[in-house]
């Protein structure tokens, strides 16, 4: 054997035994992770101790930790969390939930809530406060003043036309927001307004800067019972 190939045994040797110790190492870490852990399952030591509810304004948190009980004294990584959050999606006001491991042992439901856009006409009478797609939030005798009310029957005119008539109702300038009595829609392409008594026939939700332009001008020069810009290019009114 010459020297340069005893050199290179040499090497590979050093290479293997290093390879070997390493593996002895990992082997060991893995053991003692693999170990402990068993050992802090078995001892409690991973089980869910408590549930944290965040993301609440008008859900109360109770009723949420309620859903989420099951998973006390469950380890932590093994809570069916999917489950837990169908449960508390199905409360009414409930938009979107996540359920997420806090470790060591707690479990946080984050609850994002459904936002009230608008009052309707309830069909019995009173006003029902919905969010943007049509979903009843709550019913009153009267219009909470955070909303607007925006007469649309929602149930057979569909969340789009709500969508519609909020938009036209946010595009106006204030000045003639203020002057608006009424917004009305039975289909996203029929939206209304009573602006100064008279009724406004507006269309689509498009065009709403051009039209409030053609209106201002209609209504400083001709006095009218209806104003329809639905077509801004061709105005039309009717004494």
């Amino acid at each position: 054997m010459t020297w340069l190939e005893d050199r290179a045994a040499r090497v590979r040797r050093a290479s293997l035994r290093a390879r070997a110790t390493g593996l002895a190492v990992l082997v060991v870490v893995v053991a003692a992770l693999v170990g402990g852990g068993t050992w802090a399952w078995r001892a409690g030591h991973l089980d869910t101790r408590q549930v944290v509810v965040t993301g609440t304004v008008r859900v109360p948190p109770q009723q949420v930790q309620d859903l989420a009980a099951g998973a006390l004294g469950t380890p932590l990584v093994a809570v069916d969390t999917r489950g837990i959050a169908r449960s508390v999606e199905e409360l009414p006001l409930v938009l979107d939930v996540a359920v997420e491991r806090r470790w060591p042992r707690t479990l946080e439901v984050v609850v994002t809530e459904r936002e009230a856009v608008a009052a309707v006409p309830a069909p019995g009478g009173g006003f029902q406060v919905v969010d943007e797609e049509g979903v009843v939030l709550a019913e009153g005798a009267e219009v909470p003043a955070e909303v607007p009310l925006l007469r649309v029957d929602v149930e057979a005119a569909g969340a789009r036309t709500l969508t519609a008539a909020r938009e036209v109702l946010a595009g106006l300038p204030l000045e003639l927001q203020a002057r608006t009595r009424q917004v009305s829609a039975t289909s996203p392409a029929d939206v209304r307004l009573v602006v100064d008594g008279a009724e406004v026939r507006w269309g689509t939700a498009e065009d709403t800067p051009r039209k409030v332009e053609v209106l201002q001008g209609l209504m400083s020069s001709v006095e009218a019972s209806v104003y329809d810009v639905s077509s801004p290019r061709a105005p039309a009114v009717v004494p």
